[in-house]
């Protein structure tokens, strides 16, 4: 009769898994059909660093809430337009399938990132019940936190970085015409978005490598030289081969590195406790 109970429990976990996953999928087709039905908003979206440097950006905030005379704000933003410089690229489509291509990626891109928060929901609602009164007390800070920090690497990149690493791009050879392929310049913007938004997980990595006890806050101190070249190792992974772009990921990171030390000094606090 326990074998029995057992194997029903094992069975309505199997089912509860599978019932997760059709969701997810279902999560995914749906937001992917969105991507591709709004493909041109999103490749705007995606242009815009190209089309407009970050400073011109802040500069139309600026001038937005305080208008563009008479001020200090106002000045500020002629101050933050007169050193932009306008980009002097051009996208194209290379190949009679170029298009279908791009407009795939847009669309299976858009519906990854969209559907994400649909997925790990799905993933917490199956762990949930398995955690016990501690683990769940801890468990939805800790996806606020993993999802604050993504979102966080997204916004420094699109802001940030893009803008800087195609400007380097487009100045390396001032004597040629940039002509951009469309699905690369697609491929390396939304890897720079993604790859910025995993690596300012460290923070939270390096909390849970403490509340495991596989290496502590001190370990962690005393293993800082180590850690910065596995940084820029990294950096230069997840990134275009270039100086700028991989500094513009190095250098937060190893900021990062030590917000991650503090986290792993309060978690070992807290388990102290």
């Amino acid at each position: 009769m326990k074998s029995n109970d057992v194997e029903m429990n094992f069975l309505e976990h199997l089912g509860e898994l599978r019932r997760r996953i059709i969701i997810s999928l279902i999560a995914l087709g749906v937001f992917t059909v969105l991507g591709m039905t709004f493909n041109k908003p999103i490749l705007y979206i995606l242009e815009l660093p190209m089309r407009s440097p970050f400073t011109n950006i802040l500069a139309d905030a600026i001038e937005l809430r305080a208008g563009s005379e008479g001020s200090i704000l106002g000045f500020l933003s002629l101050t933050l337009r007169s050193e932009s410089s306008n980009l002097e690229a051009e996208i194209i489509l290379i190949g009679a399938f170029q298009a279908i291509m791009a407009y795939l990626t847009i669309g299976i891109t858009a519906g990854i990132i969209l559907s994400l928060p649909v997925i790990l929901y799905q993933i917490w609602m199956f762990i949930f019940p398995a955690l016990n009164s501690k683990e769940r007390r801890i468990a939805l800070p800790l996806f606020f936190t993993i999802v604050f920090f993504f979102l966080l690497g997204v916004v420094f990149s699109y802001f940030i970085v893009v803008p800087v690493v195609l400007q380097f791009s487009a100045g390396l050879y001032p004597g040629y015409k940039n002509l951009w392929d469309l699905k690369l310049y697609l491929s390396i913007v939304t890897g720079l978005i993604l790859g910025f938004g995993v690596a300012f997980e460290l923070p939270v990595v390096m909390a849970f490598l403490a509340r495991i006890g596989i290496i502590d806050s001190r370990g962690f101190r005393g293993k800082q030289r180590i850690a910065l070249m596995g940084i820029c190792v990294l950096s230069a992974v997840l990134t275009p081969a270039d100086p700028w772009s991989m500094l513009l990921m190095a250098i937060p990171l190893f900021f990062l590195y030590q917000l991650g030390i503090f986290f792993a000094f309060l978690v070992e606090k807290e388990v102290e406790i």
